[in-house]
């Protein structure tokens, strides 16, 4: 399986999702190849300082860059994107124009991309227009909601008030604003507290059907 996580606007949470999965992945069992598109390399830096290897050899598509790629689980045999193995590729913030651009350089498309989406009223009107951008894209597309909290934006209700009208369907799952979610990336997976892990095995088991 290869998953894209992506959106226009900085700091949505996109390393941050992209990271826990990972790890939430891995700690089930599962092969994960995570592939930082992003210049800043947190995803990189996040999942080798707990333990990820280096990932030297690309074979799966001709314009990875070897040096932002990480593996975490027990590897043997070919690297390809199947049952066993599953990549998750962390891109930048850019428009729906050049985003497209990036994943069609890939030999094999994605089979999801997952856009997370905090609860400010700036990052709803940027994942509009953004996701309006992505219409006609020939994939599956999720949207994530990341970073609730207790605020009255966060509610189901103004939630779905905001986003009435935007097409791409939402996974059911969401992400709270936890403290321990930057922990993980000193201390890995089980830094988590319970709640947050449930969270998170949650949305990957939502997303893996």
């Amino acid at each position: 399986m290869r998953i894209a996580v992506c959106g226009t606007k900085g700091g949505s949470g996109k390393s941050t999702l992209a990271g826990l999965l990972a790890l939430c992945l891995n700690d089930a069992g599962r092969k994960v190849c995570a592939v930082d598109k992003d210049p800043q390399w947190t995803l990189t830096t996040w999942l080798q300082s707990v333990g990820g290897k280096r990932f030297l050899t690309p074979t799966h598509y001709k314009d990875s860059a070897p040096q932002n790629s990480t593996l975490l689980g027990e590897w043997g045999g070919g690297l390809e994107p199947n049952e066993d193995c599953i990549w998750i590729e962390d891109y930048p913030p850019a428009s729906p124009q050049v985003l497209l651009q990036m994943l069609g350089k890939g030999e094999k498309p994605h089979d999801l991309l997952l856009i997370p989406c905090r609860p400010a009223l700036a990052d709803i009107w940027s994942i509009r227009s953004f996701l309006e951008g992505l219409d006609g894209y020939n994939g599956k597309v999720r949207l994530v909601m990341n970073a609730l909290d207790n605020s009255s934006i966060s509610k189901a209700g103004s939630i779905e008030s905001l986003l009435k009208g935007i097409k791409t369907p939402r996974t059911k799952a969401t992400l709270s604003r936890r403290a321990c979610y930057s922990y993980a990336m000193a201390g890995g997976w089980p830094a988590l507290d319970e709640k947050a892990k449930s969270e998170v095995l949650s949305l990957a088991l939502e997303i893996m059907k």
